[in-house]
């Protein structure tokens, strides 16, 4: 790792053309995989990122340079090609503060756990697995482990460094009957180390998995319409982080590609919808002490009682739309530039009962599980695949149904929120945008939406 001085030193040459803001990102992160498939221990696999970016904006402007090269000389001379991109004088002299460091409080690190034991519990809950049904075809597990190091400097005398350590459990059933192959995913992501075994059942994570996954093989097909739904907790949430979320981040609100970029302080949703952002929730995975810019994360309150309250902002928007950044500036590694992205994103809980939901509905669609989707932050227009569903009879959840999907636009579904309870549930993920792929998580309590276009297969 560079030291102080090196850091000054790279800053100066950066900033010696007169751009407005420079820095440092150097970042040194290990990944770890431990995959059972076919009732064994089938891989371990270790990966290492380790390198350095450099980012130099004027006005609104960025420039960028990345390098896994740390030798100090080679550094200088990315750094002066870096300044070249435009003309001028410094305008202020490089001082950082003293180091700030920000570490997790990780009681059972990756380290520390042996091998041996989790190569037990994957395979113990495979044998589990595998004789809750002879429907069951095949079964695949693993542990992912990331631990991340990353020290930042900038010219406004930012110098900070920080750690992340990030855990996940995943679990892929299939199933089998005739001709008829289903499947189902569940996984637990966390922000913590191995004590994330202590409050979680995954024996009874997977078997609820498993149960799904073989109902599946009898779920019939369904006409579809417009029609009241019910969307369950935790990843129910995937509609309002992509149709919403990436709508109210500054990457598409400053070039004024957002449907929402001249909606703030306006009525957009549902007095019951507030949605919030916060990346300093204590073992979430999408958290994070310090933002990769180095900027401690907030709560960031984006729709309060049905208004916009807030976007997420990154320091290169920050200029552009003249608001504060507020702790979102997120980055895959050290070969992006940062921009503003969503951490632990979830709707607040209400006060409204299931069991009111369900008796409201004469006809209509219970999601239990969804799946992936897209949208066009542009328009707010989205297409949403759910994995398992139930139709709703007569305020009755009744048979099992398949080929759903879930049509919309991002205002519509927010307007259309009519009952939220208070089971609030967040689950793991990964986002992709123009600064690469980052875990976060999505939330929400089980909701009624008291319309949307449900598509079919029949």
């Amino acid at each position: 790792m560079l030291e102080k001085k090196n850091l000054m030193e790279l800053l100066e040459i950066i900033s010696s053309s007169g751009c407005d803001f420079s820095e440092i990102f150097y970042e040194n992160t290990i990944h770890k995989t431990y995959k059972v498939s076919d009732s064994k221990l089938d891989d371990i696999s270790i990966s290492t990122i380790k390198g350095l970016g450099m980012r130099m904006i004027k006005e609104e402007n960025t420039y960028y340079s990345s390098t896994n090269n740390l030798e100090f000389n080679y550094l200088k001379n990315i750094a002066k090609k870096l300044s070249e991109n435009i003309s001028g004088e410094s305008k202020f002299k490089i001082k950082l503060d003293p180091l700030a460091e920000k570490y997790p409080n990780i009681k059972i690190s990756h380290e520390d756990f042996p091998i041996e034991e989790k190569k037990n519990i994957l395979l113990k809950l495979d044998n589990k697995i595998r004789k809750y049904s002879k429907y069951i075809s095949q079964v695949t597990l693993g542990f992912v482990e990331t631990d991340r190091e990353i020290l930042i400097a900038n010219s406004e005398g930012k110098y900070t460094k920080s750690k992340s350590t990030l855990t996940r459990f995943i679990c892929q059933i299939f199933t089998e009957k005739g001709k008829v192959k289903e499947k189902c995913f569940t996984d637990k992501a966390v922000g913590k180390g191995y004590e994330f075994l202590d409050d979680t059942d995954l024996e009874k994570q997977c078997l609820d998995c498993a149960k799904i996954a073989v109902e599946k093989l009898d779920a019939v097909n369904f006409k579809g319409g417009e029609l009241p739904v019910i969307l369950c907790p935790g990843f129910g949430a995937v509609i309002f982080h992509e149709a919403c979320g990436h709508g109210l981040e500054a990457t598409s609100v400053a070039p004024k590609l957002s449907v929402f970029s001249n909606d703030l302080n306006k009525i957009i949703a549902s007095d019951k919808v507030t949605l919030i952002d916060d990346g300093t929730l204590s073992g979430c995975w999408g958290s994070n002490l310090i933002d990769d810019e180095g900027n401690n994360t907030k709560r960031n309150i984006l729709i309060e009682n049905g208004k916009l309250t807030s976007f997420l902002v990154d320091k290169a928007n920050s200029n552009k739309m003249h608001l504060e950044s507020n702790g979102c500036g997120r980055r895959e590694n050290y070969l992006y530039p940062p921009t503003s992205r969503m951490s632990n994103t979830f709707l607040s809980p209400g006060k409204d009962k299931i069991s009111d939901m369900i008796e409201s509905i004469d006809f209509g669609v219970y999601c239990e599980k969804m799946s992936g989707g897209s949208v066009n932050p542009a328009t707010g227009e989205f297409n949403f695949a759910v994995d398992s569903a139930f139709l709703i009879e007569k305020g009755k959840i009744t048979k099992r149904i398949k080929g759903i999907t879930l049509i919309g636009t991002s205002k519509e579904i927010l307007k259309n929120v009519e009952m939220i309870a208070d089971d609030l549930l967040i689950s793991g993920g990964y986002c992709g945008s123009k600064s690469g792929t980052i875990p976060v998580t999505i939330g929400q309590p089980t909701i009624k939406v008291s319309k949307i276009l449900v598509g079919g297969m029949e």
